[in-house]
C-alpha cells in the first residue's frame, strides 16, 4: 500500500473516532477539516451551506464512487422505494478548493431593499434546538432567516434588522437564496411506481456520507480485529496493508 493510503486510512479512522458523538452540522465541517486541512480552519465553518454540502459530494465520490442509493417511503401507499443516481446529477460543477464565505447580496422588492448574505454552518450552530413538529421548523426558519439578514431598507429609510418582514417578502427572499445556494437544501422528485404519487424529498449528503464512512470504518476494524486475533499483529501493522493482502489473510483465517 502507497503512504498515501496507508495515511488516508488513519486520517479517516481518526475523524470517525472523534466525531462520533458530535451532532450533524459538526460531523461535515469535521470531516472536510480532516481532509482538507485550511489554514484557517474556519474557512469550512463560513463557507455558504451549499458550497460546503458540494465538497461533501466530492468527498463521497472520492471515498466511495459516484453511486448514491437511496430510499424511500412513499407517503400515500407505504410503497419502499430504492433508487440510485450519480454525484454527478445533483451536483454537477466541481467544488472550490479553497471555500470562501459570500458576498453579500441585496434583493428589491416593492419598495424594500434587502442585503443579506447566504446561511452558512455557523447559523445552524446557534439555531433553537429542534423539539420536532411544524411550529419548531418554522421558528428555525425564521431564526436562521433573521441571521441572514443584514439590513432592510423601505422607500430609503432604514430598519431594525430584526424587523418583521412581509410574508411576500420573505418568500421571495427564501426563493431568491435557495436558487443561489442550491445544494443547501437538495430536494429530489420522487414518483411511486405503485400508486404514481408524486413529492420531493430531502437529501442529506453529511448523513449519507456519515453512513458510509460508519460503515467501512466498522468493517475495517472488525477485520484488524479477526487479523489482530489470530496472527497478533497491531493495529498499525494491519491498517498498512493494501486491502488485496488483507483480504488474503482474511480469507485464510476464515478457510
Amino acid at each position: 500500500m502507497t503512504a498515501d493510503a496507508r495515511h488516508w486510512n488513519h486520517v479517516l479512522i481518526g475523524a470517525w473516532e472523534r466525531l462520533h458523538r458530535a451532532g450533524a452540522n459538526e460531523r461535515a465541517l469535521g470531516l472536510l477539516q480532516a481532509v482538507w486541512p485550511q489554514p484557517d480552519p474556519a474557512q469550512w465553518s463560513r463557507a455558504s451551506l451549499g458550497q460546503r454540502d458540494a465538497c461533501l459530494f466530492a468527498l463521497q465520490q472520492a471515498l466511495f464512487g459516484e453511486q448514491l442509493q437511496t430510499i424511500a417511503t412513499c407517503p400515500a401507499c407505504g410503497e419502499r422505494l430504492e433508487s440510485q443516481l450519480r454525484v454527478g446529477d445533483v451536483c454537477a460543477e466541481p467544488p472550490q478548493a479553497a471555500p470562501q464565505a459570500p458576498a453579500p447580496q441585496r434583493l428589491n422588492y416593492r419598495d424594500y431593499s434587502v442585503e443579506y448574505r447566504l446561511p452558512d454552518s455557523d447559523d445552524l450552530r446557534h439555531l433553537p434546538a429542534a423539539r420536532g413538529g411544524d411550529d419548531a421548523l418554522d421558528a428555525a426558519a425564521a431564526a436562521l432567516l433573521r441571521r441572514c439578514v443584514l439590513s432592510v431598507q423601505r422607500r430609503g429609510r432604514e430598519l431594525d434588522a430584526d424587523a418583521a418582514l412581509p410574508p411576500a417578502l420573505v418568500e421571495r427572499l427564501c426563493e431568491r437564496m435557495a436558487h443561489e445556494d442550491a445544494l443547501a437544501d437538495l430536494q429530489l422528485a420522487v414518483r411511486c411506481p405503485a400508486c404514481a404519487h408524486g413529492w420531493s424529498a430531502g437529501f442529506d449528503i453529511g448523513a449519507y456520507l456519515w453512513e458510509e464512512l460508519d460503515d467501512w470504518v466498522q468493517d475495517l476494524l472488525c477485520q484488524v480485529d479477526a487479523l489482530a486475533r489470530h496472527y497478533a499483529w497491531s493495529e498499525r501493522d494491519i491498517l498498512d496493508m493494501s486491502p488485496v493482502r488483507r483480504r488474503f489473510y482474511l480469507d485464510l483465517v476464515q478457510a
